[in-house]
């Protein structure tokens, strides 16, 4: 079994178990909380299901993977026991759920207005690839860390088998020549897997303070970690175009 297919069916199995009413955590997702000790609006909230990937993790390869820290505050109307989200889940499977790119769908948007994180994040890939015919549902994002909060307010160090087990070994096989994580924490991530400090990565930004560093996956790929201060997420036009000549531009 490939790592794409033996971690999408743990976490078929795992939030399965909890969308039937099985909350016991199994002993891999009470190690991941551990390492975690947010506070306040930064704690974990366990009445919603995890959410550790979205997008394709197994089968036809993403056109962009995108790597978060965690997968935002909860919204209990869509990810609790009763939610929109768990009843689909609950019928089909996590992996098939998640693969439909849900977060803007209609009936989401219906409710919770134009979903900022998961456009600004298509945006992204559309001018990073240049191909506007990309859709969510071509798009996987990876968290750090798989359960929801309002903020992120500890650091989040999941131990490295983790690491390896659940991102880093699936996104091995994956044929995409660049992985981009935003936010600091990635870069502790990539240092706890053996990567090394990286190195920065020359870019001509309009953005005050932000900041590229590249590391090399097995098989050739790039990780590339996008930090600005206050800010967790994807470049706007301008930088975007600068980031992608910059990459280009090292071959």
């Amino acid at each position: 079994m490939s790592a794409r297919e033996e971690v999408a069916t743990y976490w078929d199995q795992a939030i399965g178990r909890w969308a039937s009413g099985d909350h016991e955590q199994p002993v891999e997702m009470k190690r991941w909380l551990a390492a975690y000790s947010g506070r306040g609006d930064g704690a974990v909230d366990l009445s919603v299901f995890p959410e550790p990937y979205i997008g394709r993790l197994s089968g036809e390869p993403p056109a962009l993977v995108m790597l978060g820290l965690n997968p935002g505050a909860p919204a209990p109307a869509f990810q609790g026991m009763s939610g929109v989200y768990t009843e689909r889940v609950r019928s089909t499977s996590y992996r098939q759920w998640a693969a439909e790119g849900p977060y803007t769908d209609e009936a989401w948007e219906a409710a919770n207005g134009r979903n900022k994180y998961h456009r600004d994040r298509l945006a992204f890939a559309r001018r990073f690839t240049q191909d506007d015919s990309v859709t969510p549902s071509d798009l996987l994002f990876l968290e750090l860390l798989p359960f929801h909060s309002k903020r992120v307010t500890a650091p989040i160090q999941p131990p490295r088998d983790l690491l390896e087990r659940f991102i880093f070994e699936p996104l091995s096989e994956l044929s995409v020549p660049n992985v981009f994580a935003f936010g600091k924490p990635w870069h502790a991530a990539a240092q706890a897997i053996g990567l090394g400090v990286g190195m920065a990565l020359s870019v001509d930004w309009s953005a005050k303070g932000r900041e590229a560093r590249e590391y090399r996956l097995p098989g050739g790929k790039t990780l590339v970690v996008l930090t600005q201060s206050g800010y967790a997420g994807p470049p706007g036009a301008d930088d975007t175009v600068a980031l992608r000549l910059a990459l280009d531009a090292r071959y």
